[in-house]
């Protein structure tokens, strides 16, 4: 059965609903039973719980030690250490009914959980058991103790009752719910699926619970956290395509290609005429390890064992033919086996037997999170089982499996107390051993194999019975003092656990260390083949240092350092099969691991498949399988990036026409050397010549600040006369090619001295803030560092600043600008920049490295600037009507309502026209086939207006006309044009179609309402406050009428009809009136780079009835007492007159008038609070437009109807309570003796509030003075 989505997402369910039926059992089970509160972390003493029995007294004493085991470390407190028993008791018992469930479909186990209580496993034992045992549920929980009792002998770390993860099980309300849903008819099927029991590992953790963690810190802050993040189930597909060209490829080389696995393996990429010369002695399959160092389930395990399982049988027929001896055990001498025809009487016996060879010799795993060790042994015992059962093996005839290879790395015992105790009963040396051993061990759970704890062995034994310093290998005296001291501890710790004396907390001190050692025997193992889907992301800050020092190149992503770590575990000639982001194939950050790989080997397969393939992991990936030797030098890959993920399976079974072969030579004539295998060959050779880009171009990425919401601010949040103070800034932005105004401007008061001293204080230097301001305020060309659709190469007018979001480029001579705007927009650069990647970021190595030939640029000038010039035009003519763009005229081509949509398609035509005319004209140029190359960037764009949006931004444009934001004539002759014509010169400081300060109802002397009237069509908003009283003629509705009227004259009403109906309302106060439609579209508009600007403020009544609307732009310390004096109170005056004279008329009242006079009475009452709520607020409110329109409108938060910027304005306010936001100057205005005493030591924050002379200078630190080599010696 195919796990397609629906299917997981019912197995995702069941998961859910069975955790959440568990926890809140056991939950209440610690409450009420054994006082313990997984919610407080309170504890009750033992002694108080007397309504305990024996059993449960005793277990509520284990409870304790566990918990003190837990705790002991100081890493978790007691509420974290209940909810992991919580959460392990969960999982445990979930993990333990699955089993049976599993076991039942294989039949390998007769009915036990399948039907409930009347399985007939269970109806069987209840007969013969008869009433001795209580009541049905008590019987059916006797019953399967007695199940668990009996696997617990082959699968103690799942079955074992008394272990710390299994103590607690269900009373019968709760475990007939589990039942219930075990049994479901939905899941039935999936019982039968060897994947299944992956699938519940994974969805134990839910989403939500993975995507607080990554919203909680970027980075994950503990091993738990580590290994939820990185829960991704392995697809079938991905293990079977790893596997088969690890494990089967080295068998089918090993045997000369006559191996079944070659039919066996159907995604073993057998090359066209290839015939491996056969090894004259076959290696003993005893001999053979796999490794997953980060198991989880063990996927890839469960389908080697399937190959093993050929190769055991195949490695018999050798021998016979080949004679005792003929099998090679020489990678294993110590091991001292036998030939198989002497161990075993017959091929049967020796068939029967092969299961637990393979779990006892050749799969091995390790897993940070100790569940996942628990799933892996199930799900190898399971298939074991399963051979078994398909060879017709009764139980009692199956061999008794061992312990196996799947080791927990799990943290080392951290009680004090009981390692005294422990190493007091030892010899002195191994005392000081094991002391120091379980330091090496600490890193353990957030490292797992990347601890090279092996490395560090040989140091002690020569420090510790020797005396000394070596190298960090064993010499062979030194391996057996090694493994004689080692077998001394595990005989002590063992001996520790049985001791009469021994605690149950004891117990699980020994175990731990125990469970330590075995991970250092693991990693002293050479290994065949390594296949994994290691962890990717950022390492834990708790291993950091120790990654830093051990993996210097690959640290910077946990999944490089497996690779690493990968290759040294390798055996000479083993295999590595990997599943893994793709990134590492480009990216200049990896640049050391490719190296690395080209230096022990190469990769020699390489599928790239995108997006999707680790369930919801948010990660592009690449499957791939590398040889550490030396003598591979090509590599063969498959681009699978743009295929549906549905297809991509199957795909994969392709044995020629989708698979290309590179010589790995030529990857490294492009710079970094990057895996570009997808780039067709005649591509690849444009980097036989030398010119490139960079030698005709400077390029460069720009600042940061450090504290964007600190610095930068929308332009509309700034006034245009204070441009000196406010620069205009370019940071990435969204994807659009040739053209795009930037929105941001960046405090530079100063020469940035504000930025610039935040800088030295956190970094102590302005370095990263003043980067490549060489290049600052020149005209040029941009592109977003980071794009989902494309690179959008764009012009960057004169007169700005970049950030480090934001890549610049700056020709050497400012006349080829345009020809390179025009290449770097075709196919070809598309192409070209793809060598170093097809991802979000684009570096700018990628532009650097770009093959430009001599000559190249002036050649082409002359037939393609006029194309770009009007790929240019076009889109600053749609840039015109956006009112968020300072090139804003109108949000129309023409009145007629719609030409604003057809409009926007028909830019998108000529732009993308005259992309393909630029990159058809390069191709040609080039001698270049255009057929294969991409689409240009452009057709990516989509500009296209909607008409809901075209209605919405009629709409918008019309509040601001009635506010005095835009010229109204301007809209309707089109008057507005830029003063230059160079696509380079700088953005207006304002929009081209607002009113400016010249105009008559902005002049600073005072203009009479007859000179208003004649020198300007309609009257404006005068002090930025307007209600949405319906019954007023000077209303929000009613200006916004009048000035369709300037517009459309008589056609004014059926472009209003036209207008509602498009965004879906019945009129325009219904628009206004409801959060979300106008302000929650306004908000959306007036947002850029993660800022949020709205600079209409609907300030609103309880009920919303009454709203009124604060323009940002003219908002003063007297705004909020003009909407109180002007509009408030006389919308009150006006409400009491009418609730006073209903009131007189008393018993004259209709049922009508009733109904009125207690609306009217509610809504007197809001108003009289909206009231008070402004003047008590407006006492201290002092707005000032540098601290934006976020901080600014904080105070106001209470009385927003709009719950998403509510909520942003509560929290705003509630930092700036705390002192988040000091520098604000509403800081200074609430608390400003706080912020006066932090501007002493605070320069930035002191300049900011213009108070230097409170700052105090530290005094300078000495510098540290390096000792020379060898000194002190």
């Amino acid at each position: 059965m195919a796990f397609d989505q629906s299917t997981r997402n019912r197995l995702q369910r069941f998961v859910n609903d069975a955790r959440k039926v568990q926890e809140e059992e056991f939950t209440r089970q610690l409450q009420n039973d054994y006082g313990l509160d997984p919610t407080s972390g309170t504890i009750t003493p033992l002694e108080n719980l007397r309504h305990l029995n024996d059993a449960q007294r005793e277990t509520a004493r284990i409870l304790r030690d566990t918990l003190a085991h837990y705790c002991a470390s100081q890493e978790a407190d007691a509420q974290t250490g209940l909810e992991r028993i919580v959460r392990e008791q969960a999982f445990t018992v979930l993990n333990r009914l699955a089993a049976l469930r599993m076991a039942e479909a294989r039949g390998l186990l007769i009915e036990s959980v399948g039907n409930g209580y009347q399985a007939k496993g269970f109806q069987l034992y209840a007969r013969l058991a008869g009433t001795g045992l209580g009541e049905t549920g008590d019987a059916y929980r006797v019953y399967l103790f007695s199940v668990f009792d009996e696997l617990a002998q082959d699968l103690p770390g799942l079955f074992d009752r008394y272990s710390p993860q299994g103590r607690l099980f269900p009373r019968e309300a709760s475990l007939l719910q589990l039942l219930a849903l075990i049994n479901d008819a939905e899941i039935e099927p999936l019982w039968a699926e060897d994947e299944t029991i992956g699938w519940i590992y994974q969805y134990f953790n839910s989403k939500e619970e993975r995507k607080a963690m990554r919203d909680a810190s970027q980075a994950p802050r503990n091993s738990r956290e580590l290994a939820v993040r990185n829960q991704f189930f392995t697809p079938r597909y991905v293990v079977e395509f790893l596997v088969d060209n690890t494990l089967g490829r080295l068998w089918f080389n090993a045997t000369g290609g006559k191996s079944a696995l070659a039919g066996r393996c159907q995604y073993l990429l057998v090359k066209p005429d290839e015939q491996p010369v056969a090894s004259s002695r076959l290696r003993d399959p005893r001999t053979l390890k796999l490794l997953d160092p980060a198991c989880g389930s063990m996927h890839f395990g469960l389908y080697a064992f399937d190959l093993f399982l050929e190769i055991y049988r195949e490695a018999w027929d050798w021998e016979q033919e080949h004679g005792p001896g003929s099998l090679d055990i020489s990678t294993q001498p110590s091991a001292h086996f036998k030939p198989l025809n002497q161990t075993y009487a017959d091929q049967a016996s020796f068939l029967r037997d092969v299961p637990r060879l393979i779990i006892e010799h050749n799969i091995y795993g390790v897993d940070i999170d100790p569940r996942a060790a628990q799933i892996a042994s199930l799900a190898l015992w399971l298939r074991a089982q399963r051979a078994w059962h398909a060879e017709d093996v009764k139980a009692k005839d199956r061999p008794l499996i061992g312990r196996g290879h799947v080791v927990a790395a799990i943290a080392p015992p951290a009680e004090r107390e009981l390692r005294l105790q422990f190493t007091a009963e030892l010899d002195q040396l191994d005392a000081v051993l094991f002391e120091k051993t379980l330091q090496l061990l600490k890193g353990l759970p957030e490292m797992g194999v990347l601890l090279q704890v092996e490395r560090e062995i040989p140091n002690l034994i020569r420090q510790i019975y020797v005396g000394g310093k070596g190298n960090d290998l064993l010499s062979k005296q030194e391996q057996e003092t090694w493994q004689k001291a080692e077998a001394r501890l595990r005989d002590a710790l063992i001996g520790f656990t049985q001791a009469a004396k021994a605690t149950y907390q004891g117990r699980l001190f020994a175990q731990d260390a125990l469970e330590g050692l075995r991970l250092i025997d693991l990693t002293r193992e050479k290994f065949d083949v390594v296949v994994m889907n290691p962890p990717f992301g950022l390492p834990s800050a708790a291993s950091k240092g120790y990654l830093v020092d051990a993996y210097p190149d690959t640290w910077k992503d946990i999944y490089a350092a497996f690779i690493e770590r990968s290759l040294d575990l390798l055996r000479n000639a083993g295999f590595l099969g990997a599943i893994t982001p793709s990134m590492w194939q480009y990216t200049r950050e990896m640049r050391a691991l490719r190296k690395m790989l080209f230096d022990v080997g190469s990769p020699t397969l390489l599928v790239e498949l995108g997006g999707g393939v680790m369930d919801d992991a948010a990660v592009e990936a690449a499957v791939w399988t590398a040889t550490k030797s030396n003598s591979v030098d090509e590599l063969w890959s498959m681009d699978l990036l743009y295929e549906r993920k549905e297809e991509r399976a199957t795909l994969m079974l392709s044995k020629g026409e989708l698979w290309r072969q590179n010589k790995v030579e030529e990857f490294s004539r492009v710079a970094d050397s990057p895996y570009c295998h997808h780039l067709p060959r005649n591509l690849l050779n444009l980097w036989k010549h030398p010119g490139r880009l960079s030698q005709v171009a400077r390029i460069a990425a720009g600042n940061t600040t450090f504290d964007d919401f600190r610095f930068l601010r929308f332009w509309v949040e700034t006034a245009s006369e204070d441009q000196e103070k406010w620069r205009t800034y370019r940071s990435g932005g969204d994807f659009q090619p040739f053209y795009a105004a930037t929105k941001l401007r960046i405090l530079w008061e100063r020469d940035g001295a504000s930025v610039r001293a935040s800088g030295i204080a956190k970094h102590g230097s302005d370095a990263q803030v003043m980067q490549s301001s060489e290049l600052w305020n020149q005209g040029g060309l941009g592109y977003p560092r980071i794009g989902t659709l494309g690179l959008g190469i764009r012009v960057a007018p004169t007169g700005e600043i970049f950030s480090s979001g934001s890549v610049f480029i700056l020709p050497e001579d400012s006349d080829q600008r345009l020809v390179l705007l025009g290449l770097l927009n075709s196919s070809l650069a598309l192409a070209l920049f793809e060598a170093h990647g097809r991802h979000r970021k684009t570096e700018t190595i990628a532009l650097k490295d770009l093959p430009v030939l001599p000559g190249h640029l002036q050649s082409i000038q002359n037939s393609i600037e006029s194309d770009v010039l009007k790929a240019v035009d076009a889109i600053q003519s749609l840039e015109s009507m956006d009112e968020t763009n300072l090139l804003f005229v109108r949000p129309w081509p023409s009145s007629r309502f719609g030409s604003l949509s057809e409009y926007s398609e028909t830019v998108y035509k000529r732009v993308l026209s005259s992309a393909t005319s630029i990159s058809n004209a390069i191709a040609t140029h080039l001698g270049v086939d255009a057929t294969n190359l991409p689409a240009p960037d452009a057709i990516n764009w989509n500009p296209r207006v909607a008409i809901e949006e075209e209605a919405a931004r009629v709409f918008s444009y019309l509040v601001g006309v009635t506010f005095g934001r835009w010229d109204i004539r301007k809209g309707i002759s089109g008057d507005g044009t830029r003063p230059s014509t160079d696509p380079f010169a700088s953005l207006p400081a304002s929009p081209l179609g607002g009113m400016q300060k010249s105009s008559a109802y902005l002049s600073s002397k005072v203009q009479s309402a007859e000179k208003i009237q004649v020198t300007y069509p309609i009257e404006v908003v005068k002090k930025g406050v307007i209600d949405d009283d319906a019954s007023a003629i000077s209303s929000l509705v009613a200006k916004i009428a009048e000035s369709m009227c300037v517009v459309w004259g008589q056609g004014a009403e059926e472009i209003e009809q036209a207008i509602c109906a498009a965004l879906g309302v019945t009129d325009f106060g219904q628009y206004l009136r409801k959060p979300s439609c106008f302000f929650s579209d306004h908000i959306r508009r007036y947002s850029s780079n993660r800022r949020q600007a709205p600079i209409y403020w609907p300030l609103t009544t309880t009920s919303g009835n009454y709203t009124l609307w604060l323009y940002y732009p003219s908002l003063s310390s007297q705004t909020l007492y003009t909407a109180v004096n002007d509009f408030v109170e006389p919308k009150l005056k006006h409400v009491g007159d009418d609730v006073a004279a209903l009131r007189n008329r008393g018993a004259a009242r209709s049922r009508d008038d009733e109904k009125q006079f207690e609306t009217l009475q509610a809504f007197e009452l809001e108003l009289i609070e909206l009231r008070d709520k402004l003047l008590k607020i407006a006492q201290d409110y002092q707005p000032n437009h540098d601290d934006g329109v976020q901080i600014t409108a904080a105070p106001l938060w209470p009385l927003f109807r709009h719950k998403p910027w509510q909520k942003i304005l509560k929290d705003t306010w509630a930092k700036l309570e705390k002192g988040d936001y000091d520098w604000a100057h509403l800081a200074m205005n609430y608390w400003p003796a706080r912020v006066r005493e932090k501007c002493k030591t605070d320069k930035s924050l002191a300049i900011a509030h213009d108070l230097e002379a409170l700052y105090v200078e530290p005094e300078a630190k000495p510098k540290k003075t390096r000792a020379a080599k060898g000194a002190g010696k």
